[in-house]
């Protein structure tokens, strides 16, 4: 690969494409800088270089990459397709309008783009532009925090706090997790390669600080703190005595606290506090509703169709805030088929690609902490395939480090990549 063109070309074009795949721009009512069809433009980039892909590679496919085309069929059909059927079946909602509801699945298609320039740039490029990426989020935050770039919605809710953003809150988690993997090995997940200890501690956490002080949303920060317990494991203890250690001060003088500018009595309210009217609200009228159709399914409704949901359950009924009982409105009984398939599926997917999970373990155990709230298999499909592209990248450079002579043949690979 031409040192010039991976540079000047591949890196930044990464750069953009990790920006899109975790919707730094993607418009929501929390993202002061997101813009309109942003994220739809890049869900059509994805399904048309995936299929160019397909068509293109055939069977010279490489491995991974066939492998992890089985992993977007099979979230397609089940996570995208059946609750679309279902709400037909159930409401009599067109299938389109289904499938425009649960578009979000098809960020699983984001790996293709994502590891094709990834292959294209060495791993430090890789880990650099995934890094910077981060930190531009980051970066955003501040600014909006500060009021450095004005808020650019039309209009903002009455309900949000107005010093809350939400700009690329999952890249900036992933972004966190990836640099504690480093400051635990002091040493790159893919290759292995020798990485400054000290350089990615503080990059954590500045990371985490912008999810305590701008982005401010209580899940991601127990997010960061469940997969730092699970990733050091051993050395969680000092890492816990660390902190203790030196958050002590704010214990002790509270004032300093709203002198950095945390919003100490919406995390005070938490604490007193768990429950959250409008997600109460939901689950209630959830296992109600399935109590009323027998658990059968139900499938998920879009607000471009006579209102979505509205007319059933009111306006404080959101899916999308309940996690894994918004999948059991989805899919009834069959919930409790169609998860345990899917994460056996997808570890079969990536212990086919790679047999070590020293990664991928952590993030997911983490992630199944804050389930409840936030639906994994529905809306974390771009931390999934961004999972499987390092997965990917690393049996790739195992792939890579095999002498000639000592390569395996095909069929002794297929459990390994």
């Amino acid at each position: 690969m031409n040192t010039f063109t991976s540079r000047f070309f591949y890196f930044p074009l990464l750069f953009l494409v990790i920006v899109l795949h975790f919707s730094v721009f993607g418009d929501s009512p929390h993202n002061p800088y997101g813009l309109k069809g942003v994220n739809e433009l890049y869900l059509a980039i994805c399904i048309i270089f995936a299929l160019l892909l397909v068509l293109a590679s055939a069977e010279e496919a490489p491995r991974e990459f066939r492998v992890l085309m089985y992993y977007c069929l099979y979230s397609m059909v089940v996570f995208w397709v059946l609750p679309a059927v279902f709400a037909y079946f159930t409401y009599g909602q067109p299938i389109v309008y289904g499938l425009i509801e649960e578009r979000r699945v098809l960020f699983c298609l984001g790996f293709a783009p994502v590891l094709f320039l990834s292959k294209r740039v060495s791993t430090l490029q890789f880990e650099r532009a995934f890094i910077y990426a981060a930190l531009f989020a980051a970066f955003l935050s501040w600014c909006f925090k500060f009021g450095v770039i004005p808020d650019m919605r039309p209009e903002v809710r009455s309900d949000d706090r107005p010093d809350r953003s939400s700009i690329g809150p999952f890249l900036i988690c992933f972004g966190y997790f990836y640099c504690i993997q480093i400051w635990s090995k002091g040493a790159s997940p893919i290759s292995g390669a020798a990485r400054s200890k000290t350089l990615y501690l503080v990059l954590a956490a500045l990371l985490l600080l912008t999810l305590v002080f701008a982005t401010q949303t209580r899940q991601l920060i127990v997010l960061c703190l469940a997969f730092t317990l699970f990733c050091l494991r051993a050395k969680a203890i000092i890492w816990a005595a660390s902190l203790t250690i030196l958050l002590s001060p704010f214990y002790f003088y509270p004032s300093l606290l709203e002198l950095l500018g945390l919003n100490v009595e919406f995390y005070d309210s938490s604490l007193e506090s768990v429950e959250d009217g409008a997600r109460s609200i939901t689950i209630a009228a959830i296992m109600n509703h399935l109590d009323i159709v027998n658990w059968l399914p139900s499938g998920s409704l879009s607000l471009m169709w006579q209102d979505g949901f509205i007319p059933y359950f009111g306006e404080h009924f959101f899916l999308s805030d309940v996690g894994i009982i918004g999948t059991l409105f989805r899919f009834g009984f069959l919930t409790f088929l169609v998860i345990p398939l899917t994460l056996m599926i997808y570890r079969r997917i990536a212990k086919n690609i790679s047999p070590d999970m020293s990664f991928i373990y952590p993030v997911m155990l983490a992630y199944f902490v804050i389930w409840p709230l936030n639906g994994l298999m529905e809306y974390g499909q771009p931390v999934i395939a961004m999972l499987f592209v390092i997965h990917a990248l690393k049996a790739r450079h195992l792939r890579s480090q095999e002498r000639i002579h000592e390569r395996r043949t095909y069929s002794q690979l297929q459990s390994c990549y």
